[in-house]
């Protein structure tokens, strides 16, 4: 009699430890995301939440798309933690994806009784630090600093450790700060879901490299780009639903926490620090720009307005597809010169990434929905 979990063990660990195994992530969240949305759109709409007040002013569409996001994250990643504990020896150090489910789901639905209702500035804020410190204390933390002393000196390069008291003050800071950054260029259809694509396929490719060597977080970032991908396809302009914060507060705060974890030893600090800055470039300057802004007109910090980069765009007559169409090629040599960085491989592998995406994207556009284009 065959023994059917031997003759199986082997094949799976080949396969999902292997990097080739990450475009299966990229795909079960693809199309959970594009089979789900148009049914959360639709019970959205019979609910008829309550929609607040909109920067885009479109009170009619609505706002809970990031629940078709979160559902296929948590499918995805349950696939993953289920095949990896069963059909590897030993299992996995999964305990990073875990820590992530956890942490995204306070973030989430904090998000999403925003949408429903509007949270005080300060309770928002407030729970965003609780679902950074939950993911510090789980073991996603920030122990090194690069030293900017040395930085430019690559023989000198180096960094600092941090005690735990300052690992967690700067580990929360950036997630909370990445967080709020993707949700503030989260303005206009299109803008936020499709940066944060970019971003994930760029973190998908660095976290595959050598150096930094983690799976974990290579299969959340492939998981989120491939669920961003789908739900561009109902949140590109024209949008038939909108990300809302519950969306936007979730894919930021996973970004912050991937990035997190390849930030474990002194040389990836060293050599992913400018990475990225360069990868998260457009809502970092757009959140830098913000605080300014409104710190300098004595106005608070986390009242929205209509000065972000992209309503200035708008304002000098340019469209929203063009708008993001800018922002995403932006986007997308931060992460090409990034992962050029850590090596030509590592380049080119994002740049196979996202050629694949382009395609699919431009054969969705021009051919299966051509009729509609048209119209």
């Amino acid at each position: 009699m065959i023994d059917l979990e031997s003759y199986l063990r082997p094949i799976y660990e080949n396969f999902f430890v292997h990097a080739k195994s990450q475009p299966l992530a990229f795909l079960i969240a693809f199309i959970v995301t594009f089979s789900i949305t148009p049914f959360i759109k639709e019970r959205a709409n019979s609910l008829k939440e309550d929609r607040k007040e909109s920067n885009r002013k479109c009170p009619n569409i609505p706002r809970l798309g990031g629940i078709a996001i979160f559902i296929s994250i948590v499918v995805t990643i349950v696939f993953y933690l289920a095949v990896f504990g069963r059909y590897t020896p030993n299992g996995i150090q999964h305990l990073d994806l875990e820590a992530i489910v956890v942490g995204a789901l306070i973030i989430f639905f904090m998000g999403v009784l925003d949408d429903i209702q509007p949270i005080p500035a300060i309770i928002k804020f407030i729970t965003q630090i609780i679902a950074a410190s939950t993911v510090w204390l789980m073991g996603i933390r920030i122990e090194f600093l690069a030293n900017p002393i040395h930085y430019l000196d690559h023989a000198r390069a180096s960094a600092f450790d941090l005690n735990d008291l300052a690992s967690f003050f700067i580990t929360v800071l950036f997630i909370v700060s990445i967080t709020n950054a993707i949700n503030l260029i989260d303005g206009i259809d299109g803008l936020a879901v499709g940066v944060c694509m970019i971003c994930s396929l760029a973190s998908w490719a660095i976290n595959l490299s050598p150096l930094l060597n983690q799976p974990a977080a290579a299969i959340f970032a492939a998981t989120m780009a491939g669920s961003c991908f789908a739900f561009l396809r109902y949140n590109f302009n024209p949008a038939r639903i909108f990300l809302g914060d519950g969306g936007a507060y979730l894919l930021g705060f996973s970004l912050a926490c991937i990035s997190c974890i390849g930030l474990t030893k002194k040389v990836t600090v060293v050599i992913l620090s400018p990475m990225l800055v360069l990868i998260f470039f457009i809502p970092l300057i757009d959140m830098l720009y913000a605080v300014i802004r409104r710190a300098s007109k004595n106005k608070p910090i986390f009242k929205p307005d209509l000065e972000h980069f992209h309503h200035k765009l708008l304002e000098k007559g340019f469209s929203e597809k063009q708008i993001n169409y800018i922002f995403y090629l932006i986007t997308f040599v931060g992460g090409l010169i990034s992962t050029t960085i850590l090596g030509i491989d590592i380049g080119i592998m994002y740049l196979t990434i996202s050629l694949v995406v382009v395609f699919i994207w431009l054969f969705f556009s021009l051919i299966l929905n051509y009729k509609n284009q048209k119209s």
